[in-house]
């Protein structure tokens, strides 16, 4: 990639990151005005506690905005498949397990490293 391709899209990113945080803002306010009408409606004893149209859209906005900004703001993905992953690895290193590398186990019995003196009659 070139130089202006890289800067340009670390441009898009930090916008979308800036955008993301704002909307971040934006649904927090919508959630406490939602709150402080429920509370306000409650204290004055409405029966009806549906939010009014301007918190829903808000809200509803917020959350297509930050989707679309986060979206943006990701990045290039990384491929997920077999292949790609064991390009990294030599073969050497996959089969190279010394965890499951043992060295003390009942092979010394089997085959001691002092001779054993059989007495002769």
């Amino acid at each position: 990639m070139s130089s202006t391709t890289t800067s340009s899209n670390s441009g898009v990113k930090s916008v979308a990151k800036a955008i993301a945080a704002l909307a971040f803002l934006c649904m927090l306010h919508s959630g406490y005005s939602a709150r402080e009408f429920l509370l306000y409606s409650k204290s004055i004893g409405r029966q009806d506690l549906s939010l009014p149209i301007e918190i829903v859209l808000e809200c509803l906005g917020t959350l297509a905005v930050m989707t679309v900004a986060l979206v943006f703001g990701v990045g290039e993905f990384k491929p997920i498949s077999y292949e790609a992953e064991m390009k990294r690895y030599s073969i050497d290193g996959i089969y190279s397990r010394p965890s499951f590398q043992i060295f003390n186990h009942r092979g010394r019995f089997l085959r001691p490293t002092k001779p054993v003196a059989l007495d002769k009659e």
